[in-house]
């Protein structure tokens, strides 16, 4: 190397230029700053956020204290002889602090509940209570133990007062929106139950009489085998035996033979009146029974096909119904076997929960439509069937034609004619609402039941 060199890597030593040797070692030197001001700054950061927490605990500390109602008594105005319990509590408040009331009268705020006893105080477990005279509104001020409440006032006071509430005084019930729907509830509850009740006594009262008419009808039934019919048999035994002593050509013996053919046809005819004043009360609690027998009792034709069906689920009858239910079906039953010359001749019983229907029908020759109308001389079988219908406030259907036979149709309403209707569910219930018996009903029943 030469001279020059050397002199000029000499200068540039002294200049300043330090060899590359040099740089690590200050590295090693600055280190330890840079971690010193990263923990300065760490350490200030930390004291901010730590500051700012405790401003905030101190100004969540600071809240504004909460006065409330938890009673108000019935609005009223200047009635100084009454007095109202009213209370309410607070929250957040600090000790010392007090509660003042105050009533609003028609023209200014009135302290409660006396001017000389205006402080109300707070119990440890925050909440208050008092009387107050009634007002159209009530206010509650929560105020400082030095507090000068005004006896009256027309704008309630706001200084020194820590919190206020003020609440419309409440509404007398007679005044609730519900009372008048509530009042007529009960009215028309009470008229439903009085008229049920009235319905359930005149009903038993109706069974009772119902009762003592069945026994009459046996006794009666009783009478006439006992004496009028066994009378007319003796009668017709003892002309039968006038008739055989009388020789064969003699002029009266075909009008003899004739009177013991009537007498005969008023026996048979005697007989089943009375078989249908015991049936219908034998029967009182199985109708299907009591049709079933209705053929052997008449001594109907063995050929004609006879069946009674029944539909839902049989149920018994109230006695004081049964009686017509059974004469009206029986009287269609009769004229079917006597009159129609069927082949074929159902009963079918339907029970159902709004409703009973009885259906007589027959494949005959039917009814002429003139009989139909008003009904056949000297026969009261029809307009009876009618009578009947009408007392019991059922209703009566009657189609025929000439050659399609003849179909009666008995329905009763469910509440007239069952003790427990049958259930069918409860849309059953709901889709087949029952009607109550009229007053004008129960009254031709009654009548019905007394003659």
């Amino acid at each position: 190397m030469s001279d020059h060199t050397r002199f000029h890597l000499r200068a540039g030593r002294y200049r300043g230029h330090r060899p590359l040797t040099a740089q690590p070692r200050r590295a090693k030197l600055m280190r330890p700053l840079a971690i010193s001001r990263f923990a300065t700054f760490s350490l200030i950061l930390l004291a901010i956020v730590l500051g700012g927490c405790q401003g905030r605990d101190k100004t969540a500390g600071r809240a504004q204290p909460v006065i409330k109602f938890t009673k108000i008594p019935i609005a009223g105005a200047d009635d100084p002889g009454k007095t109202s319990e009213i209370s309410g509590r607070v929250i957040d408040a600090e000790p010392g602090l007090q509660v003042v009331l105050y009533s609003k009268g028609v023209a200014a705020w009135w302290v409660q509940p006396f001017a000389n006893q205006p402080f109300t105080q707070i119990r440890p477990d925050s909440t208050w209570g008092s009387w107050t005279h009634p007002g159209s509104h009530y206010a509650a001020l929560l105020v400082g133990p030095t507090f000068d409440a005004p006896a009256t006032t027309d704008v309630l006071p706001t200084e020194g007062v820590f919190a206020t509430a003020v609440e419309q005084g409440g509404v007398p019930v007679w005044q609730e929106w519900w009372f008048p729907l509530a009042c007529v509830a009960l009215g028309l509850m009470f008229i439903f139950v009085s008229y049920r009740l009235r319905l359930r006594h005149t009903t038993k009262t109706m069974n009772l009489r119902f009762e003592e008419r069945l026994a009459e009808r046996m006794r009666v039934a009783q009478e006439l085998h006992d004496t009028l019919l066994q009378g007319v048999i003796s009668a017709s035994m003892q002309l039968d035996v006038a008739a055989d002593h009388l020789p064969p050509d003699s002029p009266v013996q075909p009008a003899l033979r004739h009177i013991l053919q009537i007498m005969s046809q008023v026996v048979d005819e005697g007989r089943n009146t009375l078989r249908g004043l015991r049936s219908s009360t034998e029967g009182a609690h199985d109708l299907e029974n009591a049709f079933l027998r209705v053929p052997q009792e008449l001594g109907a034709d063995h050929q004609v096909a006879y069946s009674v069906l029944v539909e839902g689920t049989a149920v018994p009858l109230l006695a004081v119904i049964h009686e017509e239910v059974y004469s009206i079906a029986r009287e269609a039953l009769v004229n079917a076997f006597r009159h129609s010359g069927a082949s074929r001749i159902e009963v079918e019983l339907e029970y159902m929960p709004n409703r009973m229907r009885v259906l007589v029908r027959d494949n005959g020759k039917g009814i002429n439509p003139d009989v139909l109308r008003t009904g056949r001389d000297g026969h009261w079988g029809l307009s009876g069937m009618r009578e009947r219908t009408e007392r019991i406030g059922a209703k009566l259907k009657i189609m025929s034609g000439p050659s399609a036979g003849t179909e009666v149709e008995l329905s009763i309403p469910g509440n007239i004619v069952f003790h427990i209707p049958p259930s069918s569910g409860l849309w059953g219930w709901l889709s087949k609402p029952k009607l109550p018996m009229t007053r004008e009903q129960a009254a031709k029943l009654e009548s019905g039941i007394l003659k």
